[in-house]
């Protein structure tokens, strides 16, 4: 395929390819057999929500009419899977017509209408479900130790209390889990989401947490603490009115929006620095960012109060 072009590897290989001019995306999963059952019902979802009228980056069929390719190497199964490119652009925090009270609102208005749509989803008998939020597993004995060991306490304790929360269909349900601003586009004020490999049955409220952790992460105009909070608040202002358009959620939920930042925060930050050998030296760029945000955390409390989150 002679225009296929890579893009990234983080958790999947991505590439883009062109055929009769239109591009695609294809995502390379080195993962076991027993997981495309999983990304079929990946696609299915998306499908359900597409046909609902979320913007969603749909899924293509095999020349045998299959959503998923496997090919063995060895003893390593890749599964394939391809997409269409969604149209539009990536964020841009310095352009006011990919970034600001418009757009953050906007996105609130299609996490709204996912959430309300998972509340009647149900995927088809012959599909394994998605997986639900688990705690998350850290084997790097780098992180296990020192400055480390306190988030990584941190972390547990947010757990636990995650753990205890309430479930039902009003708050709890198939989430997409990383709706950051890298997984979607923005075209003429409308937004396509995309990257729905991380989709698991969990909290509304952590799905919106996580938006908002990134929003905060990567759109902030300025990187001091102060600015950060006032920030966020104003995101999550913005962001929530387009929200409440199209699902509600009570109170109580949108008062553990900052806990589920500080709990993504903390994942991001270990997640990075998963396969680290010990030795600062060797950190990338992105490393090295997130180990000056563990120590910012490990220091501060919670980004921002959630009573000063207008509903």
């Amino acid at each position: 395929m002679k225009t296929l072009m890579f893009i990234s590897n983080s958790s999947n290989e991505v590439y883009r390819f062109t055929r009769n001019d239109r591009p695609y995306i294809l995502r390379l999963s080195e993962k076991p057999l027993e997981h495309a059952d999983r990304i079929k019902a990946e696609v299915d979802w998306v499908h359900f929500l597409a046909e609902n009228g979320v913007r969603a980056s749909l899924p293509i069929q095999t020349t045998d009419h299959q959503w998923t390719a496997v090919y063995k190497e060895k003893d390593t199964s890749y599964i394939a899977t391809a997409f269409h490119m969604a149209s539009g652009r990536f964020f841009d925090k310095n352009n006011p017509q990919l970034w600001g009270p418009d757009i953050f609102g906007k996105w609130g208005e299609v996490m709204g209408r996912m959430h309300q749509l998972t509340q009647s989803y149900g995927s088809s008998d012959q599909l394994v479900n998605r997986d639900a939020w688990i705690t998350l597993s850290i084997e790097n004995p780098y992180l296990q130790q020192g400055h480390y060991q306190i988030l990584l306490e941190k972390l547990r304790a947010l757990e636990q209390t995650i753990i205890a929360l309430p479930k039902d269909v009003h708050s709890y349900g198939l989430i997409h889990n990383d709706f950051h601003p890298y997984n979607f586009h923005i075209d003429g004020g409308d937004i396509t989401v995309f990257d729905f490999d991380d989709s698991i049955y969990g909290w509304f409220a952590l799905d919106i947490g996580i938006a908002a952790a990134h929003a905060v992460w990567w759109g902030s105009p300025k990187e001091d603490r102060k600015s950060k909070n006032e920030f966020a608040q104003r995101f999550l202002n913005e962001f929530l009115k387009g929200y409440f358009k199209n699902n509600h959620l009570d109170e109580y939920w949108i008062r553990k929006i900052p806990m589920f930042m500080d709990y993504r925060n903390i994942c991001s930050f270990f997640w990075w620095l998963s396969r680290w050998d010990g030795d600062e030296s060797h950190l990338s760029e992105h490393q090295k960012n997130a180990m000056v945000h563990a120590v910012e955390l490990i220091h501060n409390d919670l980004p921002f109060d959630g009573c000063n989150i207008v509903i």
